[in-house]
């Protein structure tokens, strides 16, 4: 154990190079820019592919917003409450009976081929982060998916 810290200052005395540690970042959420989607909620994109497309974003529906139906164009999606409970639901007309409530650290999957959604924020803020997929879903991901289809 204590071998690690000589051969460290010795490796600096020598001027050989030494991996400089990592720091994490927490990223200040009121500082990011903000765009608005649907009318209704506010998106920051935070990790982009090779050819520019979001990979992660940050959504925040304000109390009492919805985002009308929508489709999900552009492959699969997984999204994850962070904060609040989201009111989902499937289809290309609302009906506040068929949503589903989430709450925070529920992960639900948006298939590519998904028809239309919508979501809203019924009871307080939410905050979601959206995961495009644009690889293959993991076997245990796609079979709650097939098993989820199969019980419709």
């Amino acid at each position: 154990m204590t071998r690690f810290p000589m051969i460290l200052a010795a490796a600096l005395v020598a001027g050989l190079p030494v991996a400089a540690s990592a720091q994490s970042t927490r990223l200040d959420l009121d500082a990011l820019a903000f765009d608005v989607v649907h009318d209704a909620a506010r998106r920051t994109i935070l990790a982009t592919d090779a050819e520019g497309r979001p990979l992660t974003a940050l959504l925040r529906i304000a109390n009492g917003q919805s985002l009308p139906p929508h489709g999900a164009a552009g492959g699969s999606r997984l999204l994850t409450v962070v904060s609040g409970t989201l009111s989902w639901g499937d289809g290309n007309n609302v009906d506040r009976a068929a949503e589903r409530r989430f709450g925070p650290g529920s992960v639900i999957l948006v298939p590519a081929e998904c028809g239309e959604h919508w979501a809203a924020a019924r009871d307080g803020d939410v905050l979601l982060q959206v995961v495009f997929v644009r690889g293959t879903l993991a076997p245990t991901v796609h079979g709650q998916l097939a098993s989820s289809r199969s019980a419709q």
